[in-house]
């Protein structure tokens, strides 16, 4: 009984607490739902809640590392598995990488950051000191795809990254796009970097060019943030408010009954990883316009199921839109996207990818031993 406890490969899972809203607190609740491997033991401890107290947000992380250290010398971890985006985040999991090798457990950094190269390229060299040595430190360095791989091998050239792409369940049944009555779905954080303003301003021109070819256009937007109000304002300034309809945050469910009603999906992004709601959308078999950043160009083919264009160029955004509403079959655009999903995006061969990561990393550290 006791040699098969010792064969038990127990990971500390770290990472916001599930009620952040956004695409790493979807990839961690994807682990949280997984039935891995038997011999696979997965906890998680979050370290960091959304709240303008920065005094509960202290002593939120503080108890967090009082958790964690005592998993590390009582709970058999094996395996310290960091969810890191950047600024906040990097500053707790370094600390939390420095625990974990102190105690001598392996680590893995899972990089989310969209902004992580900015954030690394403008830090003061003391951050970027420690940034780099997290990097080359950690037992592994997951990516979410080529572009994310060569820009953490640009800042520190001995990580050793491991590309994970994020991944989504691929739903039984794909869309049958409406190309007479089209709806276009925006689901994001409303916030700048997101393109949420470029997009309002380009869909004038989208909606006047759809209806010279008697097609019907809606444009439905998913999400909150800092620019929720100013978005509805603008969308009343340009008189397009019948075309709009702001559903708020959804959640699971909501979410994919939406994307069983788009016909097309926009995000126009500044800065990316690699969008679960792309993968959702493409999953479903939509067709996609988004920009060329991050590593996005691995889910949308520029041309084959969607476009890619460059961030903030809203009469590029309009044109390419029109382009595929009134040009290309969206059918073929979709079936495409379904394929491109099914072939690259399937969440059953990310958890075997997973799970063979941990047993190898386990292996390694036997053999050291």
């Amino acid at each position: 009984m006791n040699s098969q406890k010792n064969k038990v490969t127990k990971v500390l899972m770290v990472g916001s607490s599930l009620r952040v809203k956004g695409g790493m607190t979807t990839v961690v609740e994807s682990f949280l739902h997984h039935k891995f491997d038997k011999n696979i033991e997965l906890k998680y401890v979050s370290t960091h809640i959304d709240t303008k107290n920065q005094i509960f947000k202290k002593i939120y992380f503080l108890i967090s590392l009082i958790n964690i250290c005592i998993q590390l010398c009582f709970g058999r971890v094996k395996i310290v598995h960091m969810h890191m985006s950047e600024r906040g985040s990097f500053r707790r999991k370094f600390i939390i990488f420095r625990l974990a090798k102190f105690f001598d457990k392996q680590v893995i950094t899972h990089t989310h950051g969209a902004e992580f190269e900015s954030y690394f390229k403008y830090s003061n060299n003391k951050t970027q000191i420690k940034i780099k040595k997290l990097l080359k430190d950690s037992d592994v360095v997951i990516t979410l795809g080529e572009t994310w791989n060569k820009i953490i091998k640009n800042i520190e050239q001995e990580a050793n990254t491991f590309i994970l792409r994020n991944s989504v369940p691929i739903p039984p049944k794909e869309n049958t796009i409406n190309n007479e009555k089209i709806k276009i779905l925006f689901l994001a954080v409303l916030i700048e970097r997101k393109g949420i303003i470029d997009l309002i301003e380009a869909s004038n021109k989208i909606i006047k060019e759809v209806e010279k070819n008697r097609k019907q256009v809606e444009f439905i937007i998913a999400g909150e943030g800092e620019l929720l109000v100013s978005s509805k304002v603008l969308v009343k300034k340009l008189k397009l408010d019948k075309y709009f309809n702001f559903v708020g945050w959804v959640n699971n469910e909501q979410k994919h009954q939406l994307l069983q009603d788009t016909d097309l999906f926009i995000l126009p992004s500044y800065n990316e990883g690699l969008p679960l709601s792309i993968l959702e959308a493409i999953s479903y078999g939509i067709p996609i316009i988004s920009t060329n950043v991050g590593s996005i160009n691995e889910a949308v083919k520029n041309g084959e199921n969607g476009y890619l264009i460059t961030p903030g160029d809203k009469e590029i955004l309009a044109d390419y839109t029109i382009k595929l509403i009134n040009e290309i079959n969206f059918y073929d655009m979709g079936k495409t996207s379904r394929l491109i999903a099914k072939e690259f995006f399937d969440i059953d061969n990310y958890f075997k990818k997973v799970e063979n990561l941990y047993f190898r990393l386990e292996e390694a550290k036997r053999g050291d031993r």
